[in-house]
């Protein structure tokens, strides 16, 4: 699985900024009482907007997309929001959004096509 350290815009990054929770609690609940505040603010962005998040996610993982088909939203993992993307070349991700702003992506991608350039030719001597 690769990792993604895609963060939603500035203003969230701003927004996980808060003070930490004062309770002593030593086990903490499978799924959240109130949702993440990265989530509400991902929920919030428009369609295109989502699309877009979730294609540099992709891209950030360092795997391939040129244009995403579809999206369909999944059921939570550990309390966590899940979608499935398919990307025009057939490469099917899976993207996890983990408390704080970070997608995690795994899936089946497709190789890499024309998207790295070539590293220079040597110089003739």
């Amino acid at each position: 699985m690769k990792v993604g350290a895609m963060m939603l815009v500035p203003a969230i990054l701003l927004a996980g900024c808060g003070s930490g929770s004062a309770g002593g609690n030593a086990t903490a609940p499978a799924a959240p009482a109130t949702p993440d505040p990265v989530e509400v603010k991902f929920r919030a962005l428009n369609p295109v907007q989502q699309r877009v998040t979730l294609f540099r996610a992709i891209y950030d993982a360092d795997y391939t997309c040129k244009k995403i088909v579809s999206i369909a939203e999944k059921p939570r993992n550990e309390g966590q929001p899940v979608w499935l993307v398919t990307c025009d070349d057939q490469g099917e991700y899976v993207i996890t959004l983990v408390p704080g702003g970070t997608f995690t992506v795994s899936g089946v991608p497709q190789p890499k096509g024309g998207f790295r350039r070539a590293s220079p030719s040597p110089s003739p001597q």
